[in-house]
């Protein structure tokens, strides 16, 4: 029975004379190694021997209650405080084996300092100066790394790391154990090591971060799948190059070159016949290219070069669309191309999205009326302007907006949680300021964005925004995030995740603070480029959610593919459920399935108190809509009120 005991005190009486106090003592503690045992006697001098023998916490006379009851309370204690001291000191063990791991996976270059002298270095450290144990640098003088051109200028730092342990971040030379000199970044941080107060050294190879710094830049620039440039660089320099052609009254010319049945190519013969027409037209373009000349892959079978004045662009578009047309791409359909033309001096050009849009609106005409090159002119505006009604003034107006950072007015609408989520969820929408002072939604505006082609600006002014203010109200404690809209421009711009990132970094916001929704439509539409945003803002830990879900089986399917967080269903859906049961029996099913797979739901357009009790009950995560709150042009808080 004394095997299966486990006890924190145990009581001995040394007055009974059938038992092996001895013997069961060892027994107790083989099972309860910590237990304190506390022995009882008559006479307690007489047992001082046996107390001392067997390891007692105490010994006292058997009837004295008092004692017994205070001498069982401190060594109750003092098992708490035992256990709490093994504790700390398995914690303690369990955090040096992750530093450990961590320092030793760690690919940056880590080291540990005291008096000057090496203690502890990474494998990353040790291959960065060419050693090849870690007993080979314990001991070295620190200095020894320094290249003797600097060792003057580090003396000062030597000397306040041996004082604070610390010091400020410097650029210096170092050598290796090659004898090889490396240019290095050096930051310093008081630690301990074995008890001792020590630095903590971290090195970066500032050659290998300009490398890095590079292959950010070319990422931020190219386009993946074709390595010409991307639509944003492409944007940018077109803007600076027409500005100067402007001022100096010079003539640009702009070619673009659709693929127009590239879609017909990827149904019939496959997506990755499609994928090797769209590199193969990019190389075929890239080849036969002037140097001076810019090359972009500005749409999703879209090719934009901007010619300068010295090129003569019509000749030029004509000469590569023969060559085009006579090469063999071994895929059924063949590839049908068409081009637009457009030229700077052709009123009115104010920007370079004027000039796309000619551009655009030229190789448009060329595939309505069966043509292979049509040239941008007046009379294509007047028809453009009764086909696609695009208004001149909003343009300009919103061409301000992101210019100018003034007309362009943010709303905020909350999105709550029926089940008492701490989360403080706000939608954010645009309002644009006219020349009379008035803000007009969204469908007064958007459109227009759409045609002259500024929604991958406007875009970025709201992600821009967006990121600026949930830092500053994170910042002052409050638990908002904002859930951000996307366009179809944004999914195909493919230096927008790093940008969202470099964003990121100068407001130190984290991405966990943003959710950025999308339209079903544009998901399915733009499949690819959707994937790869998503893996993308998933690995900065975004959120990302579905509008406008459709209630079919393929919208789950898109759901559960693309990991979302959050579904919108669509707006009239809770309308829909309050005079409709077969609706409210097809919500509660897909509002289950998408549950089921982690993802939250949201139901927006709430007009009416009788919708939320509905949607209680089939347990939606969260409702928004103007019956909860309108869009108001600033997020106040209760203590603010």
């Amino acid at each position: 029975m004394l095997e299966s005991v486990h006890a924190d005190v145990v009581l001995v009486n040394c007055d009974a004379e059938e038992i092996d106090f001895t013997t069961a003592i060892r027994q107790i503690r083989r099972q309860s190694p910590m237990a304190a045992f506390i022995l009882l006697s008559d006479d307690p001098a007489e047992e001082l021997f046996f107390a001392a023998e067997t390891g007692a916490q105490d010994i006292i006379e058997r009837h004295d209650h008092a004692h017994l009851i205070y001498v069982v309370n401190r060594e109750q204690q003092n098992m708490i405080t035992k256990r709490q001291l093994l504790d700390a000191k398995t914690e303690a063990e369990e955090a040096k084996q992750r530093w450990t791991l961590l320092t030793n996976s760690s690919q940056e270059a880590i080291a540990y300092v005291h008096e000057g002298m090496h203690v502890h270095a990474n494998p990353a450290y040790l291959s960065l100066f060419g050693y090849q144990e870690a007993d080979d640098v314990e001991g070295l003088p620190f200095m020894d790394l320094i290249a003797s051109e600097d060792r003057l200028k580090f003396k000062p730092v030597l000397r306040m790391l041996e004082k604070e342990h610390t010091a400020e971040n410097i650029e210096i030379n170092c050598v290796t154990n090659e004898g090889e000199t490396l240019a290095v970044e050096m930051r310093f941080a008081p630690t301990r090591m074995e008890g001792e107060s020590c630095t903590q050294v971290i090195v970066t190879d500032r050659s290998a971060r300009t490398d890095y710094q590079q292959r950010l830049e070319d990422l931020a620039h190219y386009d993946m799948d074709t390595g010409l440039y991307n639509r944003n660089y492409f944007l940018e320099q077109l803007e600076e190059r027409l500005q100067q052609a402007m001022a100096d009254e010079n003539r640009l010319g702009l070619p673009t070159f659709d693929i127009a049945n590239l879609k017909d190519i990827r149904t019939e013969a496959g997506m990755d016949p499609g994928d090797q027409v769209l590199r193969e037209t990019a190389r075929l373009l890239n080849e036969a290219t002037y140097e001076s000349d810019l090359l972009a892959r500005f749409g999703e079978h879209e090719f934009a070069l901007l010619c300068t004045p010295d090129t003569d662009a019509k000749a030029v578009a004509y000469r590569l669309l023969e060559k085009l047309e006579q090469y063999d791409f071994g895929v059924s359909p063949k590839p049908k191309f068409v081009v637009g033309l457009a030229f700077s001096d052709t009123p009115p050009v104010r920007s370079a999205h004027d000039l796309l849009h000619h551009a655009t609106l030229a190789w448009k005409r060329a595939l309505e009326k069966k043509e292979d090159v049509i040239v941008f002119d007046e009379s294509i505006t007047e028809t453009a302007a009764g086909a696609d009604n695009i208004d001149e003034t909003l343009v300009q107006l919103i061409d301000e907006a992101l210019e100018k950072d003034n007309r362009f007015v943010p709303a905020y609408q909350p999105v709550v949680s029926l089940h008492g989520n701490s989360r403080e969820d706000y939608s954010i929408y645009l309002r644009l300021r006219d020349n009379d002072d008035k803000l007009l939604l969204p469908s007064e505006f958007m459109p227009e964005a759409v045609k002259s082609g500024r929604m991958a600006e406007i875009d970025r002014w709201v992600i821009r925004r967006s990121i600026r203010e949930v830092a500053e109200h994170r910042q002052k404690g409050h638990r908002i995030n904002f859930l951000v809209s996307l366009s179809s421009a944004g999914i195909t711009d493919d230096s927008l995740l790093l940008w969202i990132c470099d964003c990121l970094r100068e407001f130190k916001a984290k991405g966990a603070w943003l959710t950025f929704v999308v339209s079903q439509e544009e998901m399915t539409r733009h499949l690819e480029q959707m994937e790869q945003l998503a893996e993308g803002l998933k690995q900065i830990n975004c959120r990302i959610a579905m509008s406008h879900f459709s209630f079919e089986q393929e919208a789950v399917n898109l759901s559960k593919h693309l990991s979302l967080d959050m579904v919108c269903f669509e707006t009239d859906t809770a309308r829909n459920i309050a005079r409709d049961k077969e609706h409210r029996e097809l919500l509660g099913s897909y509002n289950e399935q998408l549950q089921k797979e982690g993802i939250k739901t949201v139901v927006t357009h709430i007009e009416e108190a009788a919708q939320l009790a509905l949607l209680w009950n089939i347990g939606v995560n969260y409702i928004q809509g103007n019956f909860i709150q309108e869009p108001v042009d600033s997020i106040v808080y209760d203590a603010e009120l």
